[in-house]
């Protein structure tokens, strides 16, 4: 009897020695291997590159991955990898192409401009990417956010004003927005109704419209630096300021008549601040005319025959 009750506690003493070891030995494997890693390849039509490409240029072509339990997916919202709690380490290929839209918002690409700016999410700010050379016009939503990028490339209005802002925006070049076909009124390269600032962009415009126009209607503000503005036409204006505008480091060409200065400002409410910046009249006409409002020009600018400030 008491033979048996010693060989209970032996067993049993083995048995406690035993998990202890287990215990032990899994406690030290977790504390070597870690949690479970994540590695991800990037590739752009199937060669290898070292950085994720811009999610404003590039759509996901193909999403492979070596752990069936991970469930990798990619969110072009967010521009990244979603994938479920891993069990194991595991291996992400991602491989991207360059877009065929010529718009793009927040990753999705779009055909045309106007159904870009449809898209814009309400109370959130988003990004418009133009990837190519493109033709088409468009008109931003009431209260939008949004940066368009040109990323060096040239969008045409073809007729119909190029960009009516009616929210805030903000145009990145470097790159061109012009206007090559069309007149009347309803051909400007660019409309204010909001808040506007834009760097190191190219207005141009072939039409009978003038290029830019930031309005009376008491809510325009415009922000432009180092852009550049050229007309060559004597019966066009190249820029109308009827809001508040400012202009730094710019240079505004025109080549108008007595009647078509290079800039004109139309109204009592309005406000131009113009600093290092040009603005010249190759033709008769004046650089700046303040028929109304306050005009500001500082030392390092150059503004030769102005009129009315």
């Amino acid at each position: 009897m008491h033979l048996e009750k010693t060989n209970r506690k032996y067993s049993s003493s083995k048995k406690n020695i035993l998990v202890l070891f287990v215990t032990v030995l899994c406690g030290l494997f977790l504390t070597a291997c870690g949690d479970p890693k994540l590695k991800v390849n990037y590739s752009i039509d199937g060669k290898k590159t070292e950085e994720l490409p811009s999610q404003g240029l590039y759509e996901i072509k193909s999403v492979k991955c070596n752990n069936k339990k991970a469930n990798a997916t990619w969110d072009c919202n967010s521009w990244s990898l979603k994938t479920e709690p891993l069990s194991r380490d595991t291996t992400v290929d991602l491989d991207f192409t360059y877009t065929s839209h010529p718009f793009t918002v927040n990753g999705m690409g779009f055909d045309d401009l106007q159904s870009a700016f449809n898209a814009l999410p309400e109370g959130t700010h988003a990004d418009v990417h133009l990837t190519q050379n493109a033709t088409g016009s468009g008109t931003t939503p009431v209260g939008s956010d949004v940066t368009l990028y040109l990323n060096g490339f040239t969008l045409d209005g073809t007729g119909s004003d190029t960009i009516v802002n009616c929210g805030t925006m903000e145009i990145v070049g470097e790159g061109v927005i012009t206007n090559t076909t069309g007149s009347g009124d309803n051909s400007k390269t660019l409309v204010n109704y909001g808040t506007l600032s834009a760097s190191n962009v190219i207005f141009d415009n072939a039409t009978s419209s003038f290029s830019v126009w930031n309005s009376n209607n008491g809510q325009s503000s415009m922000n432009l630096t180092g852009c550049t503005i050229t007309r060559t036409e004597s019966d066009i204006i190249a820029f109308v300021n009827s809001g508040a505008a400012t202009l730094s480091g710019c240079t505004i060409t025109g080549g108008g008549d007595l009647t078509h200065p290079t800039l004109l400002q139309n109204d009592g409410k309005a406000s131009l601040d113009v600093t290092s910046s040009t603005i010249t009249n190759t033709g008769s006409g004046y650089s700046i005319h303040r028929e109304s409002g306050t005009v500001n020009v500082d030392g390092s600018s150059s503004a030769p025959n102005s009129y009315g400030y």
